[in-house]
C-alpha cells in the first residue's frame, strides 16, 4: 500500500479502504448495490484498450493510407482519455484517438512525408494533448473544438473530410466483436476486419453466490453501464448475473439518456428501486463525477456513496494515483473485495 493510500484512507476489510477525511456510511448500511460493468463486473484490460491501437492503426494505414508502424497511441493511453473526463464510450475514445492523429498530421510541416513515424514523434504529446481537452471540459464534442482552434480554416476543412467517425466506430466494433458476434451485437455483418473478437479475452469477476447472499438479504442489485444493450445482456448472462437483475433495475447506453458523468441513471434507479442508501461502483474518473453530480441533488448526501475497483487501472499508475488523490468514499481492490466485506 503506497503512503499517500495509509495518509488518506483506512483498510476496513481486506482489499476495501474508506477514506479518512469525511464519515463514510459502513457498507453493511447500504440498501441498493449499482455496479458499471466494465472494470467492475468484467476484466476488459484485454479487449476495449487494447482495440484502440488497433482501430487507429487500421484506419491510418488502410482508410487514409498513410503508411508506417509507429503506434499513434497504445493500449494504456486509453486512461489519459479517461481522466480527460466525459469519454467513458470507447467509440469515442477511438474517435479522439483519431482526432489526435489527423491533427497532427495537418500540423506537419509542408513538404514532410506524411508517415505513423512522423506522427508519432510530431508535437503535440497526447499527454499535452488530453490535458488541454480537460480543460475545455472533456469529451468528443470539445476535442473537436479545440482542434478548430489549432488548425487553419483551410485544414480544418481537410481534417472534416478525413475524418469520417462512423468508420472509425465501424473498425472498432469488428475489432471487439469480431466477425462471430457482429451482427449480434451491432446488426451488420464485418466489413473492415473477419478476425477473432477481442471480446474473447474477457475475464468475468463477480463470485456469484457472493451477489446470491446479497440479493437474499434484500439488497437491491442494479447496474448503470455505458455498454449498449446487446454487449451487456451478453455479458451478464455470462456471468449468470441476468437472473438477480430485476429489467428496470438495468440503465445502459441504449441513446434515450445523457451518459455519464451526468447523474440522470442514478436519479431514475433512485425511483425504481426506492433506495435510502445505495453505493455505486466504478473504476474510472467519470464514475465517481457522476455520484458526485447526484449527491448534490439529494437532501441527505449520504444517500448515494462510491466506490472505485482498482481492476481496469491495475496496470496503470495514472489511475491508481488519480483514484487515491481524488479520495473516493471507497477504493477496492477487486468487486469481490467489496462483496465479501458487505456478506451477511
Amino acid at each position: 500500500m503506497s503512503g499517500l493510500r495509509e495518509e488518506l484512507y483506512s483498510e476496513v476489510a481486506p482489499g476495501l479502504w474508506a477514506r479518512k477525511s469525511h464519515p463514510v456510511p459502513p457498507v453493511n448500511t447500504i440498501d441498493a448495490l449499482i455496479f458499471d460493468i466494465d472494470g467492475v463486473l468484467v476484466d476488459v484490460s484485454q479487449s476495449f484498450p487494447q482495440v484502440l491501437p488497433l482501430a487507429v492503426q487500421y484506419y491510418f494505414n488502410r482508410i487514409l493510407n498513410v503508411p508506417g508502424a509507429a503506434p499513434l497511441v497504445t493500449a494504456s493511453d486509453n486512461a489519459l482519455f479517461k481522466m480527460a473526463g466525459r469519454y467513458n464510450n470507447d467509440w469515442d475514445v477511438v474517435n479522439g484517438a483519431v482526432c489526435y492523429g489527423l491533427m497532427k498530421l495537418l500540423s506537419l510541416n509542408d513538404g514532410c512525408r506524411p508517415s505513423l513515424e512522423a506522427l508519432s514523434t510530431a508535437e503535440p504529446s497526447l499527454e499535452e494533448f488530453t490535458a488541454a481537452i480537460k480543460k475545455r471540459g472533456g469529451g468528443l464534442d470539445n476535442t473537436l473544438v479545440y482542434i478548430r482552434e489549432q488548425l487553419s480554416q483551410g485544414k480544418f476543412r481537410k481534417f472534416q473530410s478525413l475524418h469520417k467517425p462512423e468508420v472509425v466506430k465501424k473498425i472498432f466494433m469488428e475489432h471487439y466483436a469480431g466477425k462471430g458476434l457482429c451482427r449480434a451485437f451491432y446488426g451488420h455483418d464485418p466489413e473492415y476486419y473477419q478476425g477473432p473478437g477481442l471480446n474473447e479475452r474477457e475475464v468475468y469477476l463477480p463470485e456469484l453466490k457472493l451477489l446470491e447472499n446479497l440479493a437474499g438479504t434484500g439488497i437491491a442489485l442494479g447496474v448503470l453501464s455505458g455498454r449498449i444493450p446487446s454487449e451487456a445482456d451478453y455479458a451478464l448472462a455470462r456471468m449468470g448475473l441476468d437472473q438477480l437483475l430485476a429489467a428496470g433495475f438495468v440503465i445502459l447506453d441504449d441513446g434515450s439518456l445523457p451518459g455519464k458523468p451526468d447523474p440522470t441513471g442514478l436519479r431514475l434507479l433512485e425511483e425504481r428501486m426506492g433506495f435510502v442508501r445505495a453505493l455505486y461502483v466504478g473504476d474510472t474518473p467519470d464514475d465517481w463525477s457522476t455520484v458526485l453530480n447526484f449527491r448534490k441533488e439529494l437532501e441527505d448526501p449520504t444517500g448515494i456513496s462510491g466506490c472505485l475497483v482498482e481492476t481496469g487501472a491495475k496496470h496503470n499508475k495514472r489511475l491508481i494515483s488519480w483514484f487515491e488523490q481524488a479520495q473516493v468514499d471507497y477504493l477496492a481492490t477487486d468487486v469481490n473485495c467489496l462483496l465479501k466485506a458487505m456478506q451477511p
